[in-house]
């Protein structure tokens, strides 16, 4: 857009007459930049401190409606800067629960000799974690993301140079769920240099799509492959440095969502489009947000992230702040914001600001790129219309240098992003701990009623990023798990003439099944399912005031064994059992 040129020069006078504010120019107007990954780091060890590494308990944290589970990996790093944007590095089977996958970035070295992606896998949800080696398990690789096949087996992408190769993006998937055996799969050079900074996603048994970039091109790149065959790389307009996407949806299209090359045109903007043919080709690039200087100046810097919901549509999450082409404002309110068809008729809304998280300034070390709200993850239930973000805040605590310390926040919605929840923090704020680079699994299991969503996060000794240049600290990879309830979905809000419950379907089921239901009027509602033997064993509504229409909840019987199960509406006065049949 040619307005973007022709405009600098009246917000470049727009700033200097003091409309927008700052208390000092080095840390409220920062160079974007890069960063490399070629061991050219900048950071300050002069004191040649080596940190000691030890797990740190958090107990559980019990946010305004949700509780928080912390579990420790014991993967510990000094390198602390997880992802130049969204991290993507845990990964939760949706056909087998227990199942999650995960992978972080780490040196435990100061000065970083030695760099290596973990690959860590847990069978109980989330609740503990088996280190199975580095992926892949010789020479520096860095900047991972993960995703996985039908067999369970992960698929994890990242740069590396083995076997004597240039630094570039190379895949890896495992030979069967937490087998650690895993088999290379490398596209090559890129025509105009090595991509790097890759992110992945598998689909179905054999196929994977990478997106990558070029450090300093403002082009970058797509590729896809059916059993290690790669169709060969795609250029498309984005920015560099992670600052894109990929998502699969229940009908196979493929998402990608990416921040628009910075060449004058694209500046800031965020843009999606779809793949129909596993990644080979593409549609045209929508645009979902257009960074116009003459007016509010405001755009995407770094955050931005996608899941494809289980109705095939798309939701990007991305922050937004106030840009110019030259930096960005670290001490200045900014905001998280989604985009989907199916929301507010394709205008992006707000998830979250300084309305309902506390802004304070981010100081000190900003070279990372972090807003004061910033990098939001998104994920989804495996079924029903829950969808899930999680973000980085920070606290109002500073440290030895002033850089800050952050925080995770967390969002959730149950009908497809319609609305959302009140956004809650998820980290402690006791001990003083530095969150960053949260991670949400794009696919989220429900064991019962719930969903337990998984997430992972890099937990600092110190604030800042001491890649950039910060004080050294201990860093080590923290998962965290939540269950969130399954909820009800709206069918129609048409007035029924009668309270009524309908017959689950499908029925039999495995393991999962929708039960719809009519409310006349506004009713305290209760769902609940028992066993043959009259015993309680969810409670999939738990007198929640619902409004007059058709609702619908969707149950999943993962936990439950082969047999005949009884669900019950309570609404005020009406009462009403039906018999269901669960076979696995």
């Amino acid at each position: 857009m040619l307005q973007k040129l022709l405009t600098l020069l009246v917000l470049v006078m727009f700033i200097s007459v003091g409309i927008v504010q700052s208390k000092d120019d080095r840390t409220n107007r920062t160079e974007r930049t890069h960063k490399v990954s070629d061991g050219s780091e900048i950071y300050d060890n002069t004191n040649n401190y080596q940190p000691k590494f030890s797990s740190t308990y958090f107990p559980p944290v019990h946010g305004a409606s949700l509780v928080y589970e912390f579990s420790n990996t014991g993967v510990f790093t000094v390198y602390d800067l997880q992802s130049n944007g969204v991290p993507n590095e845990i990964w939760q089977d949706p056909l087998t629960p227990g199942n999650v996958h995960a992978t972080f970035m780490y040196s435990t070295v100061a000065g970083f000799a030695t760099r290596a992606c973990a690959y860590m896998f847990s069978i109980d949800g989330g609740a503990t974690w088996t280190f199975l080696g580095d992926v892949p398990s010789t020479d520096r690789s860095g900047f991972p993301s993960i995703s996985g096949y039908t067999s369970g087996g992960a698929v994890i992408a990242n740069h590396n140079n083995t076997n004597g190769t240039t630094t570039r993006t190379k895949t890896y998937f495992d030979a069967g769920a937490g087998f650690g055996v895993f088999t290379e799969s490398d596209p090559g050079d890129a025509p105009d240099g090595q991509a790097i900074w890759p992110r992945v996603v598998g689909i179905g048994s054999d196929r994977q799509v990478i997106s990558s970039s070029i450090n300093g091109l403002v082009s970058s790149y797509t590729n896809s492959s059916i059993s290690g065959v790669w169709s060969g790389w795609a250029a498309y307009s984005g920015d560099q440095a992670e600052t894109y996407g990929l998502s699969v949806a229940p009908n196979g299209t493929i998402g990608h969502a990416f921040i628009g090359a910075a060449d004058g045109v694209n500046d800031n903007d965020v843009f999606y489009r779809s793949s129909a043919d596993n990644g080979v080709t593409w549609t045209t690039p929508e645009r979902i947000w257009d960074w116009n200087e003459a007016t509010d100046s405001l755009g995407c810097l770094r955050g931005v992230s996608l899941v494809m919901g289980n109705n095939n549509q798309p939701y990007v999450a991305f922050n937004i702040s106030l840009l110019t082409l030259a930096g960005f404002f670290p001490e200045t309110p900014s905001s998280i914001r989604l985009w989907s068809p199916a929301v507010n008729g394709g205008t992006p809304v707000i998830m979250a600001d300084q309305s309902t998280v506390p802004f304070f300034p981010n100081r000190g070390s900003v070279s990372d790129a972090f807003l004061p709200l910033c990098r939001p993850s998104i994920g989804r239930s495996s079924t029903g219309g829950g969808l899930y973000c999680a973000y980085n805040a920070t606290t109002g605590e500073y440290g030895s240098d002033t850089s800050a310390y952050y925080a995770v926040w967390f969002s959730h919605s149950g009908d497809n992003g319609a609305t959302w929840s009140t956004p809650e923090r998820v980290t402690p704020a006791t001990p003083l701990r530095d969150w960053r680079f949260v991670s949400v699994s794009q696919v989220n299991n429900t064991p019962g009623s719930s969903i337990s969503v998984q997430m992972l996060v890099q937990s600092d000794s110190l604030a800042g990023t001491h890649v950039n240049g910060s004080p050294i600290g201990s860093g080590e990879a923290i998962g965290i798990r939540t269950q969130v309830d399954v909820g009800i979905t709206n069918i129609s809000s048409v007035v029924p003439g009668d309270f009524s419950l309908a017959q689950n379907f499908p029925n039999p089921f495995n393991p999962t099944t929708s039960i719809r239901f009519d409310i006349r009027n506004t009713s305290n509602v209760t769902l609940k399912v028992f066993n043959a033997n009259g015993q309680e064993v969810a409670t999939l509504v738990n007198n929640e005031v619902v409004t007059p229409g058709t609702k619908e909840v969707t149950f999943i019987g993962n936990n439950l064994s082969s047999g005949i199960y009884f669900y019950t509406l309570f609404a005020g006065d009406f009462k009403e059992t039906k018999k269901m049949m669960l076979i696995k």
